[in-house]
């Protein structure tokens, strides 16, 4: 009796399942089949493609939106290093399409491009910061004679500010301004601050810190992205941040997102060393970067953007390398309640910021 009372209730358990996987599959489909209907309706007369571009040498992912193609054009640099995003930069790059087109990449040795690359450089031997700015260059050169541009804006985000800073200092004569969202400018000091404002609150609140000063020590005497991730663990409880930018719901609900989005994804949450060595070039390269290395001087306005939670790369630390750098024009936003990935968590506020820069600095 016990028995066949407890297979009924499994059973109306599995039925329950069943049918709540079968809505959330069925509402999936649904939200993305609408936001396709929606994004080829709002750009029917401009620009809505996703192909790609051959870039020195590999045929590389590129995402182009926009509702006219006479629009000035930006160019947004992902994160990471090798931390593609494109699938889900429609959250915020649909607040900007009325204004400008906007020009989405999967950079060399990530994403899309890597798979469409795989068989002739599996290994990403080609994949360095210096071929990296080369691509960049190569993209704006197609860009401009696409769309009959001089210029272009470029916005970069985390890892994509150090590509997009280092290249608009290189090549100002193609660029009208520069936007720098969650700035990077030292990995070492961003998160040795970090670690000290996480200790200071931990201690205040009586918490055990015995772990996370391991783990920092771990850090200093062996400086790598899985010592990093491992102290991270431990300070970014010290730092909740309120609006989340939800990428999970952003990739299901993305009408680009599609099979090769999700092997990356699953690669990059997969054996941190193994991800990390096949990128190893660019993590070397931003473990040892400094902004203040490098030249301060931009011929282009300069525009930062960050979330006031932002503790990946500290808004304060990002204020204090804008208020030294030397340009014709500069604009600070910290938007409150936001983390690192602002531009998505907070799409319209940042868009209107972005705007409101561009609208006061370009003429």
């Amino acid at each position: 009796m016990k028995k066949s009372l407890l297979k009924k209730i499994l059973k109306v358990v599995l039925r329950i399942i069943g049918i709540l996987l079968a809505l959330v599959i069925v509402g999936t489909v649904l939200l993305r089949g609408a936001n396709y209907i929606h994004h080829n309706f709002e750009y029917k007369d401009g620009v809505n493609e996703i192909s790609y571009i051959d870039l020195n040498g590999q045929r590389q992912y590129v995402m182009m939106m926009g509702q006219k193609a006479t629009n000035p054009v930006i160019i947004y640099l992902h994160g990471g290093p090798s931390s593609p995003d494109t699938c889900m930069t429609y959250s915020f790059s649909d607040y900007l399409t009325d204004e400008y087109t906007v020009v989405c990449w999967d950079q060399r040795g990530c994403g899309r491009t890597y798979y469409k690359n795989r068989k002739a450089d599996p290994d990403n031997k080609t994949v360095t910061f210096n071929q990296a700015l080369e691509d960049v260059d190569a993209l704006v050169d197609y860009t401009c004679e696409r769309f009959n541009q001089d210029k272009v804006i470029i916005m970069g985000h985390s890892y994509g500010t150090v590509l997009g800073s280092e290249y608009v200092r290189e090549h100002p004569e193609k660029v009208q301004a520069y936007i720098g969202v969650g700035q990077l400018v030292s990995l070492n000091d961003a998160d040795m601050y970090s670690y000290e404002d996480a200790l200071a609150k931990a201690q205040k609140a009586g918490d055990d810190t015995k772990e996370m000063e391991e783990a920092y020590d771990k850090y200093s005497q062996n400086p790598g992205i899985p010592t990093l991730l491992e102290l991270r663990n431990y300070t970014s409880k010290y730092h909740p941040v309120e609006k989340e930018a939800g990428h999970m719901g952003l990739a299901l609900f993305s009408p680009y997102a599609g099979i090769n989005d999700l092997r990356w994804l699953v690669k990059q949450m997969g054996d941190v060393d193994e991800y990390v060595e096949l990128n190893k070039q660019l993590f070397d390269f931003v473990l040892q970067y400094d902004a203040y290395k490098e030249s301060m001087d931009y011929a282009v306005p300069v525009c930062m953007i960050s979330g006031e939670e932002d503790w990946v790369c500290p808004t304060d630390k990002t204020a204090d390398y804008l208020e030294a750098l030397n340009a014709p024009a500069k604009q600070m936003y910290a938007i409150e309640g936001c983390g690192h990935d602002v531009h998505c968590a907070a799409p319209e506020e940042f868009a209107d910021d972005v705007k409101e820069f561009l609208k006061d600095n370009l003429k």
